[in-house]
């Protein structure tokens, strides 16, 4: 009994002694599957990090980004917002100096016809009549005061209303010009005068000219005897000598000349009268009266026909009262302050 149950404890232990082998193998096993599932994990753990710290790195280089491109952003905004504020001050200045200069101009224009209207009354209270143009600033004498049709010497009888003519503008120019006596001008008045010309125009009839023919010459007979050939030949009979043609010129030419000479006449005749008007000067201290002659290039806009009516008109004598350009010390200001913004933009 007792050799079977040693024999029994031994068999017993064993199979415990194998089932303990087994689970040992089993625990290895398991240990080493273990171990090469953790070995790939971690592999994958790494690759998981790094594509993490990639991703990471990526998202810090987008907010970098994010951040420079709100910087630039700013900045950009910031840099339009100083430019709107310099294009609004610019733009204002620029609408200061058209309006500026809109009333420069207007100004002028209007003292222009002031001076017209004054010189227009002045001269018909005197009993000279003239005619103005307040938009160009003209004023007309009809060419039947001055000269005979094609002359240019002017007539004896129209002296004294030439002469009137040089008082009037002696006593009213020095008001719109540089340097002039403004003791007697009207309130307001101020230099605006560039120049004065004295114009001449005449019609666009061609001038004519004639070259007289001599008179006839009768060919006398020779006083040496006449050689014939037979006593039958016939005597030489007295014959006309041809007379010259009359040449008719229809140049330009001589109605550029005729109105120029009488330009220059008008002007030498108000120098003449008044020479004081021979001291007026404009704003760059150049002599204020001038001359000019444009022949029948600028016909009057209402007498552009062929009637003698129309011709009459465009025979004439304008005084053209010529705008200075300069500005006004409000405009120089302006315009100083508009390349400063200028050069502040450069």
């Amino acid at each position: 009994m007792e050799a079977a149950e040693e024999g029994g404890g031994e068999g017993y232990f064993a199979s415990v002694s194998d089932m303990m082998v087994g689970i040992l193998f089993i625990f290895l096993l398991l240990l080493t599957v273990f171990a090469l599932n953790f070995r790939e994990a971690e592999h994958d753990h790494k690759i998981k990090y790094a594509e993490y710290l990639e991703a990471l790195k990526q998202v810090r280089a987008a907010e970098d980004l994010a951040r420079e491109a709100e910087l630039k952003a700013r900045q950009a905004a910031a840099i339009a917002d100083a430019r709107k504020v310099e294009n609004d001050k610019f733009r204002t200045l620029l609408l200061d100096a058209v309006a500026q200069l809109e009333k420069d101009l207007k100004d002028r224009e209007t003292a222009r016809r002031q001076l017209l209207a004054s010189l227009k009354q002045s001269l018909s209270s005197r009993g000279v009549t003239v005619s103005v143009d307040p938009d160009s600033g003209i004023l007309r004498l009809p060419e039947d005061l001055l000269f005979k049709t094609g002359d240019a010497i002017i007539r004896p009888e129209n002296l004294p209303r030439l002469q009137t003519l040089a008082e009037v503008l002696a006593d009213i120019l020095p008001c719109y010009v540089e340097g002039g006596d403004s003791s007697k001008c009207p309130e307001g008045v101020a230099p605006i005068l560039e120049t004065v010309l004295v114009e001449g125009h005449t019609d666009r009839q061609a001038f004519r000219s004639a070259i007289a023919a001599p008179p006839p010459v009768v060919n006398a007979p020779s006083s040496r005897p006449p050689i014939f050939s037979s006593a039958t030949a016939p005597q030489p009979t007295p014959t006309l000598a041809q007379p010259k043609l009359v040449v008719t010129n229809d140049s330009e030419l001589r109605n550029d000349r005729l109105s120029t000479e009488r330009a220059l006449n008008v002007f030498k005749e108000l120098r003449k009268v008044r020479p004081a008007l021979d001291n007026l000067r404009n704003a760059e201290r150049q002599s204020l009266l001038g001359f000019s002659g444009y022949g029948p290039r600028r016909p009057l806009p209402d007498a552009l026909g062929s009637t003698q009516a129309d011709y009459q008109k465009n025979r004439r004598i304008d005084l053209r009262f010529v705008l200075s350009a300069r500005t006004s010390d409000e405009l120089a200001r302006l315009r100083e302050q508009i390349r400063q913004a200028l050069g502040n933009g450069q």
